[in-house]
């Protein structure tokens, strides 16, 4: 690297080349990579987001970011006081309020403080179970859901997994879940609701799996979208941590707090378990001062959720709607997104969606080429109906 480039500028240009573009160029295409290449690694996620917003960030009149399941309306007041009056307290390390977090979550889902363990998001947290597990033994999950394109380790060897279909109604299939599990399952991975269908499984049906399941092998369940769920604290699976089971579940404040750039995730499972865990992530070392502040204050606005799930809710029966009157049908969802199938390829709808400054995401599976929305305010939805008629005339 050329000495007189610093590293923001080698950054940018390195993200930008990764796109296909340079500096001041108009990108033409996004690309949906999950479940192209199947490769597994740490950061391969983060980095084709820093690409895709450095995209976003050369395009002109950019009018509704739809693509990465962001929350629109936060984070909220309470927590951008936090940040401000915490901010002076920078320089120390983030131990005692950290501790404090730890404290707070733990009373609210009512478990011990050893059985919660923070993490910067639940990426980490989830990147650091995928290697724990995969050391020993294979990893089951659904052939389309959050971690299904990946598959294989950073360092190129195989992650060992069993893949299971969907039903033909898009749920997982945890009757073929639980009769494939065998002495070579490490761990089951269970996103509810699921990422990219917004399909979400019944509350009673996924806790009796976990009852039958959890003996013979550890069942990760990912609820990074179940505060979108129609009732969040039952729908949960924590009342299977509180019974003892090995069961590990895995929280993330980036939706509905809108910590996405702040940075705040954290994992609920036996004290053993998370010790465990620990040696594959920085074990909360990661979270700053700021943003544990932040989602301490931010867990008490309650006001403030509630205003982000009827604008959510609002905006998203616009979205339904939308695709009712143009012939589109959709996967009812219980997340901050929505995915339908479309009648082109999906690169080609990106194209045209960017080109009306609009962005969102696309996938194929099931012989089919979807496209996934996140729910945006009424102004971004409005503005993703106007483009998507556009698109598709």
């Amino acid at each position: 690297m050329p000495s007189q480039l610093n590293r923001r500028d080698w950054l940018k240009s390195g993200l930008l080349a990764s796109a296909g573009m340079t500096l001041g160029q108009t990108p033409t295409v996004i690309a949906a990579p999950f479940n192209n290449n199947g490769i597994f690694n740490v950061y391969a996620e983060r980095e084709i987001e820093l690409a895709h917003e450095a995209m976003l960030a050369a395009a002109p009149q950019i009018r509704a970011r739809l693509s990465s399941n962001e929350n629109p309306w936060g984070p909220s007041g309470a927590a951008i006081k936090a940040i401000a009056e915490h901010a002076p307290k920078a320089f120390l390390y983030a131990g005692p309020v950290t501790m404090e977090l730890r404290k707070s979550i733990a009373e609210m889902h009512g478990v011990a403080p050893d059985q919660v363990l923070l993490g910067a998001g639940s990426s980490e947290l989830l990147m650091a179970s995928l290697l724990m597990s995969g050391a020993k033994g294979k990893v089951m999950m659904a052939e389309t859901c959050y971690i299904s394109g990946r598959d294989a380790r950073e360092d190129g060897a195989t992650m060992p997994t069993q893949k299971v279909a969907l039903t033909k109604d898009y749920q997982y299939d945890l009757e073929a879940m639980a009769s494939s599990v065998n002495a070579d399952t490490a761990m089951i991975y269970v996103c509810n609701p699921n990422n990219p269908t917004g399909v979400m499984l019944p509350s009673e049906k996924l806790r009796s799996f976990c009852d039958a399941v959890s003996p013979k092998s550890m069942v990760l369940v990912d609820e990074a979208y179940i505060d979108y769920a129609p009732n969040p604290a039952t729908d949960s699976m924590v009342e299977n941590v509180r019974k003892g089971q090995n069961v590990l579940i895995l929280r993330t404040l980036s939706k509905l707090h809108g910590f996405a750039g702040l940075r705040i995730g954290y994992a609920l499972g036996q004290p053993s378990t998370l010790k465990e865990l620990r040696k594959y992530c920085s074990g909360g070392f990661t979270v700053s001062t700021t943003s544990a502040a932040a989602a301490i204050a931010s867990f008490k606005d309650k006001a403030f959720q509630e205003m982000v799930l009827k604008n959510t809710a609002e905006s998203k029966k616009f979205l339904y709607d939308t695709l009712k009157s143009m012939d589109y049908t959709y996967l009812p969802s219980s997340a901050n997104f929505v995915l339908f199938p479309i009648k082109v390829k999906g690169q080609v709808l990106l194209q045209k969606m960017m080109a009306e400054g609009v962005s969102v995401r696309s996938w194929f599976f099931d012989q089919q080429n979807w496209c996934r929305v996140s729910i945006g305010t009424m102004d971004e939805m409005k503005a993703f109906k106007e483009a998507f008629a556009k698109s598709v005339s």
